[in-house]
């Protein structure tokens, strides 16, 4: 759907920058009734939609394709990683039901959370189960108004891609039965017996399950010849790291390690060997000859921004002090630009998926954001032409913060 949907952002608490921006909040609408189903997980009939949009590209960095198969949803809380199905839904519709990954972010809202309980959502005063979307048009609430102040046209709770659109059989927008499958109360955990081998070397690899905390507590030095140890936080990266963060900026792009290497087992059994830095994810691809062998996460899309940030602008030609991006739809200049561009560009940062924003953190520094594919930009009035006045969040720690560890 091409009115109402947005390219995300998720709620996260910056050590730096407090960036959340909430409407004001207004009537609300009955309580929604929830089904869980055999697993426990939850079910909630909303207003879908769908999505459309061949071409463009999803908030997990997939290009969508005709009679693709995910949907969106209002909250980048709930996004799987590209091509990943971390978070899946089962829609029924007419007797037809059909599984599908949440590759997008929309419709209307970035961080409506309504599949979580009343206390854990954004808005809090809106019961469980129904979209903000839905209470601003049928109830008025938020004086009709979607979270970045557009009006509300229409009650949709979730974009269905073409592909998950026409198997279900439905030809237009229409009410549909949603079970949010990481909602279960028990997640899948096969064997490690059963799990792929891990790479010749790292068989000592911890495995953690989802749901599970990672191996954050500092450890001690490992073998020299497979790892590189961090004293200053505690952490051993292996060589293969090692490789891509010489590479890749060092510290200045990706940060200190704050996890161990570990293998992450998702809820549909699928599996991952992965290391949270101070500002990156880094993936290591072992036995997939279809990605590069390491690769950095998009965690750039889980940080958080305006909406009107989010928007994308009109195309331009581009200059040597301002670029215009068609694959994100948002351009890159002056200060930012150069920075770009002299510590590593595309290959290091992603394209840019916000327009500049300004804002003020809690202690009351001013300062201007801007949000990449794998990277946060900030600059700092207070110190304007000195060394350090652009750095870069700490999107990695920010994310371990808002999972909850």
């Amino acid at each position: 759907m091409e009115q109402g949907r947005l390219v995300p952002g998720r709620l996260i608490l910056s050590l730096a920058l407090a960036l959340s921006v909430l409407p004001l909040l207004v009537s609300a609408p009955a309580a929604a009734a929830a089904t869980p189903d055999a697993t426990g997980a939850l079910t909630f009939r909303v207003f879908g939609y769908r999505e459309g949009l061949v071409g463009g590209t999803t908030a997990n960095g997939h290009v969508i394709q005709p009679n693709d198969h995910f949907v969106a949803l209002p909250c980048a809380c709930a996004l799987s990683s590209k091509d990943g199905n971390e978070f899946q839904v089962q829609i029924e519709y007419n007797g037809k039901t059909v599984t599908a990954p949440v590759w997008d972010v929309g419709p209307w809202n970035t961080h409506d959370n309504y599949w979580d309980p009343s206390a854990k959502r954004t808005y809090s005063d809106l019961p469980q189960g129904v979209p903000e979307a839905q209470a601003a048009y049928e109830d008025n609430y938020n004086n009709g108004l979607d979270g970045s102040g557009r009006k509300v046209g229409s009650p949709g709770g979730i974009d269905i891609g073409d592909g998950t659109f026409a198997d279900l059989g439905m030809t237009d927008s229409d009410w549909v039965k949603v079970t949010f499958l990481w909602t279960k109360k028990t997640a899948f955990r096969p064997a490690l017996d059963t799990l792929p081998a891990l790479p010749s070397g790292y068989e000592d690899m911890p495995t953690v399950y989802s749901g599970d905390r990672p191996p954050l507590d500092a450890a001690d030095a490992k073998d020299a010849s497979l790892y590189h140890y961090f004293p200053l936080t505690g952490h051993n990266v292996p060589n293969v790291f090692m490789d891509y963060w010489n590479t890749h900026g060092s510290w200045r792009n990706i940060g200190l390690p704050i996890s161990e290497v570990y293998r992450q087992v998702n809820d549909d059994g699928s599996t991952r060997i992965t290391q949270f830095f101070e500002r990156q994810v880094l993936e290591w691809n072992a036995g997939d000859d279809s990605k590069p062998i390491v690769t950095s996460s998009l965690i750039g899309y889980t940080a958080s921004a305006p909406d009107s940030a989010r928007a994308k602008i009109d195309a331009f030609d581009s200059t040597d002090s301002a670029v215009y991006f068609p694959q994100t739809g948002h351009k890159l200049a002056n200060g930012f630009l150069h920075y770009w561009q002299d510590n590593g560009g595309l290959t290091a940062f992603g394209y840019p998926i916000t327009e500049e924003f300004s804002g003020e953190t809690p202690d009351g520094r001013k300062y201007v954001a801007q949000v990449f594919e794998r990277a946060r930009f900030e600059w700092w009035p207070d110190k304007a032409g000195q060394p350090g006045d652009i750095t870069q969040g700490l999107l990695g720690v920010e994310l371990l913060q808002k999972e909850g560890w």
